[in-house]
């Protein structure tokens, strides 16, 4: 007994169609088989395209990261040269990290925009969650939308429980309040670091107020409060 399928005749005219002016196409010039491959193909083959791109992308980063890396820190937002590598620099000294054996880094090209509705919001996050889940960030620093996505997805530490208590009560009255997880209880998870001397020095935030949190479960968390101590020291 044969099954009634609502869809077959949809899916028979369809079919027919596509054959149809496939067979059409087969004598036609190069041109308007270019134009019937634009208007039909060319948004979903780009969609594929950059896909495919961004699945190697992320493979190739988990697969080629050092095994060993001392700091790493993204800038969501920020308004600084990106490809100025003096703040890094800077630390890598003030550490003495031996870069040949530990890589150190800051990716200061993040973008977080969640209304935009822009693609490059959501590979962005996307790599930064591939990154996290090889414990290998450290440091976020970015605006309050920024700060309040990676508290609800329960990435960042609240502060008083890793603070020294110099630290802490030095920043005790600059320190930001964001809604954790699905409970959405409200805890410090960053630091206004506004008035960080050498952020400005790089002219990272400017008319901005940046927080900055660290990553829950970083392996470097000494040298990222060691990073904390160095942005606020004097140039």
């Amino acid at each position: 007994m044969e099954i009634y399928n609502k869809n077959r005749d949809n899916n028979h005219s369809m079919h027919d169609e596509i054959r149809e002016q496939n067979a059409k196409l087969k004598g036609a010039p190069l041109k308007e088989k270019l134009s019937y491959f634009q208007e039909y193909y060319l948004k979903t083959t780009l969609v594929v395209i950059a896909i495919v791109i961004f699945i190697a992308y992320i493979a190739h980063s988990m697969l080629t990261a050092p095994s060993d890396t001392a700091f790493a820190a993204y800038f969501f937002n920020d308004t600084g040269d990106s490809s100025n590598t003096g703040l890094i620099d800077g630390f890598v000294e003030y550490l003495q990290i031996d870069t040949s054996e530990h890589e150190a880094y800051i990716d200061a090209t993040m973008n977080y925009a969640p209304d935009s509705g822009d693609i490059n919001t959501y590979m962005t996050l996307e790599k930064t969650m591939a990154v996290i889940s090889t414990s290998e960030l450290d440091v976020v620093v970015g605006d309050a939308e920024t700060a309040d996505y990676f508290a609800r997805c329960e990435c960042l530490h609240d502060i008083t429980t890793v603070l020294p208590d110099d630290l802490l009560t030095k920043f005790e009255d600059r320190l930001y309040y964001a809604e954790v997880g699905e409970a959405r209880e409200l805890l410090p998870v960053g630091i206004y670091v506004t008035d960080s001397p050498k952020l400005n020095e790089y002219y990272y935030y400017v008319d901005k107020e940046p927080i900055l949190g660290f990553i829950i479960n970083s392996n470097s968390m000494d040298n990222a409060i060691a990073f904390l101590r160095y942005i606020y020291m004097e140039n």
